[in-house]
């Protein structure tokens, strides 16, 4: 009976270091998704500079996505442990109570209105009996436009909405098959350049100062490798202060053209109206933050896990107790990689 005791024992503890080396997953590689745009050009900086396998240990895999939405989706399978997304898309899946947060800020802003040639902007009533396509609802963008198009009292029922991605929203551009576009940068200077459509407004004049991306994680992923995510969010800040600096304007331009495959005239327009920032605790940030959550309660896309229409609140999705840490880190960081 002790023998059988004993080694009942032994298999349980097995069992358990097995659990354990699992839920580990490969540390070796770090699954990341992100869209393209440059909005995510931290995580392309953290790549492209080599700094995922010198300071982490671990080599990131980065799977690109046309839109949070779709995004959102393989989150939610567990495809990826990061993701660098808008920060409306994971509200409807974190008010379902889905086991991730928000630890970071990636960017403020940063979308355009787009006039397909011929088509005349005089504000935003002359949207009305006019088509639109931006992202699907639930992104930041359909979720900026909707607003927008409420406060300023326009008839939605006569503005036709659709949804693509934005290579999609380019084609639609070009063939004159919408009247407008709504993306983020760099399509619009793309569209702009190439002679298919014109900025009409950007999304710092429809909604001021709005949150736009953000660092998501996995919450077993922050709990069972906490020093990687710390140093992985460390990087992000050091690659956001790095692409900012002006001095670095020669080798983001080159490291844009690779990752979003756009020419040398759309990367000299970088930053664009993108403003990179990091800090999930500034005020400002929260606040609206807070307005994308009573946005999209108001559209009844965040629904708890019954189906019911819930209001989400900052405080419970965001988690910045890994950024405060990260920010300890950051200096010594930046000595081991030679950056002032």
């Amino acid at each position: 009976m002790r023998g059988r005791t004993y080694l009942l024992l032994a298999v349980s503890a097995l069992v358990v270091a097995f659990a354990f080396c699992v839920s580990q997953e490969n540390l070796n590689e770090i699954k990341v998704s992100y869209q393209p745009s440059w909005h995510h050009t931290a995580l392309f900086v953290i790549i492209e500079k080599g700094w995922d396998e010198k300071v982490l240990g671990a080599k990131i895999s980065a799977t690109p996505f046309p839109s949070g939405p779709p995004q959102m989706d393989a989150f939610a399978a567990k495809e990826h442990q990061i993701a660098y997304v808008g920060a409306a898309p994971p509200l409807s899946l974190l008010s379902k109570g889905f086991d991730a947060k928000i630890v970071a800020v990636a960017n403020t802003e940063g979308s355009s209105i787009v006039a397909a040639p011929g088509v005349n902007y005089t504000g935003p009533k002359s949207l009305e009996g006019k088509k639109i396509m931006t992202y699907p609802p639930g992104s930041i963008q359909h979720t900026v436009l909707m607003k927008w198009l409420k406060d300023n009292g326009v008839d939605v029922s006569k503005v036709e909405v659709k949804s693509g991605g934005p290579e999609e929203i380019r084609e639609a551009l070009k063939a004159r098959a919408i009247d407008f576009g709504f993306f983020p940068d760099p399509s619009p200077y793309v569209a702009e350049i190439e002679g298919y459509g014109k900025i009409v407004v950007n999304s710092s004049q429809l909604v001021p100062s709005h949150p736009c991306c953000v660092v998501l994680m996995r919450g077993d992923f922050m709990r069972e490798n906490r020093e990687l995510a710390v140093k992985f969010l460390a990087l992000h800040i050091i690659a956001s202060e790095y692409a900012k600096d002006p001095k670095n304007k020669g080798e983001i331009k080159a490291i844009l053209i690779k990752w979003l495959n756009i020419n040398e005239s759309v990367a000299d327009m970088f930053p664009g109206t993108t403003n990179l920032q990091t800090d999930p605790r500034n005020e400002d940030w929260i606040k609206g933050l807070d307005m994308l959550c009573d946005a999209q309660f108001q559209l009844k896309i965040t629904k708890d896990a019954s189906g019911n229409p819930v209001r989400v609140n900052p405080s419970e999705v965001v988690d910045s107790s890994l950024y405060e840490e990260a920010l300890k880190l950051v200096p010594k960081i930046k000595s081991e990689l030679g950056l002032k």
